[in-house]
């Protein structure tokens, strides 16, 4: 999955991507896992990278906003 490595790598910068990782579990209403799929098949990612870049992009946008 190198490709898939690589685009998180590009969106998230290598130094986020270089941190330690903690798994998680979430769960989703159905509907939800099924839009995710939907965008990431456009995208010809995994559900898992583009929660990964989402988050990462909620969390850049509420650090700019914070005073």
């Amino acid at each position: 999955m190198k490709s898939k490595d690589n685009f998180e790598r590009s969106v998230l910068g290598s130094e986020a991507y270089e941190r330690e990782i903690k798994r998680v579990n979430v769960n989703f209403p159905l509907w939800t896992v099924k839009e995710m799929d939907e965008r990431a098949g456009r995208f010809g990612i995994s559900r898992q990278a583009l929660v990964k870049v989402w988050k990462y992009r909620s969390v850049r946008s509420e650090d700019k906003l914070a005073l």
